[in-house]
């Protein structure tokens, strides 16, 4: 396991977020992203879009690796390069968290439209 050590910081100083996609690269590429921060990436680039600060909430990336634990939250505001990370040691609670989001916000929308039934579910 790995973490990023800070020196002689008066305080940590973190920041709310939320993961707007999950980026899952080929492990190869992914050692080489997390050791090439400042390189721009295409990833990054093309998804430009979903990274940007709101109200005090970095919405942003979370990059992994295929068969890896750790990832980076990135938030380029604009760039094609990881101008903003943050190092995570375990993103399973963070996709755990992403995956039941989805998950009600699926059942919130059959429950609207009143599908419920067509889709044989019993939702209360």
């Amino acid at each position: 396991m790995r973490a990023v050590f800070s020196r002689k910081e008066p305080k940590i100083e973190a920041k709310e977020f939320c993961v707007e996609k999950v980026i899952m690269l080929p492990a190869g590429e992914y050692e080489s992203f997390t050791n090439h921060l400042m390189h721009k990436h295409d990833f990054i680039r093309e998804n430009v879009d979903f990274m940007y600060e709101k109200d005090g909430v970095r919405h942003c990336l979370l990059v992994t690796g295929e068969g890896m634990e750790e990832g980076v939250l990135v938030e380029s505001e604009g760039s094609s390069y990881a101008r903003y990370f943050a190092f995570v040691p375990s993103v399973s609670g963070i996709l755990e968290q992403e995956q039941a989001v989805k998950e009600t916000q699926t059942l919130s929308m059959i429950k609207e439209s009143g599908q419920e039934e067509q889709a044989g579910m019993v939702l209360s």
